[in-house]
């Protein structure tokens, strides 16, 4: 039951760090287009501003997915971690992480991956063959599974 809680919550955590950086990056290509739009309006027209309409609504769509996404995230692991099991979770997602983008697998890849995993498995196969192919990380797991027992 243990390995079972720490996937979903592995998973949670490494879905939230993505989400995380996809919003970041939505938000600072949002904000350079309403510049730029302001830029086109200011110095040659201001039917430029009409363009801020579709950007709007692409970004209100882009929020609710968002909104969406979070709501399933939660639904994946619902229990809220301890500082230790949340430090410990950082700590190993960075690792795999780290281990991941060395062998050139795209992160939002890992993330869908596991979900498929958790859907069809009920556990996260990939990321534990993985792990097989780190000494150190399959001590961290089975430190974490510990944590979670």
């Amino acid at each position: 039951m243990a390995h079972i809680v720490l996937a979903r919550a592995l998973t949670a955590r490494l879905a939230r760090r993505f989400l995380k950086i996809a919003t970041v990056i939505f938000v600072v290509i949002v904000a350079g287009l309403a510049l730029l739009t302001w830029a086109l309006a200011y110095f040659f027209s201001p039917w430029w501003w009409l363009l801020l309409v579709p950007l709007a609504i692409v970004a209100l769509v882009i929020l609710l997915l968002r909104v969406v996404l979070m709501f399933i995230i939660r639904q994946i692991h619902r229990q809220s971690l301890t500082q230790e099991q949340a430090k410990h979770i950082d700590q190993f997602i960075d690792k795999v992480q780290s281990l991941l983008e060395a062998r050139a697998t795209p992160f939002p890849l890992i993330v869908l991956i596991c979900l498929k995993d958790l859907l069809v498995h009920r556990d996260i196969v990939t990321v534990k063959s993985v792990i097989k192919d780190s000494a150190q990380l399959t001590s961290d797991y089975r430190q974490l599974e510990k944590l979670f027992n």
